[in-house]
């Protein structure tokens, strides 16, 4: 279980490593997220005995949990309320995409609707809708769209257009 326990803390730290200010810190937690979910599609528990499958039953079952609300929704937050660095935008969306694609939407729809309804997100109702209404469509998919990268960037972009007042508070 030693295993399980660095796991565990891994992925209850991930949100703040994620918010980090040392790009290297973000860039790393990213990948590390990246792959820890990509490696739950495709692990396969059936040669395992009863006692180790439920060892590891546990341990996936808390990375699903954290992936599914604090991750990524402070992915979604951090990306399409424009408070990332640029820098982050592709890898933290390559990272929901993943997340995305191992999700049913009744798992993350609470966490969705809480990142976008969190107060930073500043670029009006209808583009709230069209976010959320995206984030629902990927996960009821086979595959995420290119234009979900696209639309995680503009967003990102209208918000460093914040202090001129131009965007901020209008509708996408």
């Amino acid at each position: 279980q030693p295993v399980g326990e660095v796991v565990r803390s891994s992925i209850e730290t991930a949100p703040a490593t994620l918010k980090s200010n040392e790009m290297n810190v973000v860039l790393s937690s990213i990948r590390f997220l990246k792959e820890l979910v990509s490696s739950l599609t495709s692990l396969s528990l059936e040669s395992l005995d009863d006692a180790q499958r439920d060892a590891i039953s546990s341990v996936i079952a808390v990375i699903e949990h954290a992936v599914q609300t604090d991750v990524i929704a402070t992915a979604i937050t951090s990306t399409c309320a424009g408070i990332s660095p640029r820098e982050v935008i592709e890898p933290l969306t390559n990272l929901m995409r993943v997340i995305l694609t191992l999700s049913q939407w009744s798992a993350i729809e609470a966490s969705v609707s809480a990142a976008i309804d969190c107060g930073q997100f500043q670029l009006g109702d209808e583009a709230k809708s069209v976010a959320f209404e995206t984030f629902k469509v990927c996960t009821e998919s086979e595959y995420v769209s290119a234009n979900f990268e696209k639309m995680i960037l503009v967003m990102w972009e209208m918000h460093q257009n914040d202090d001129t007042g131009s965007i901020a508070g209008g509708e996408a």
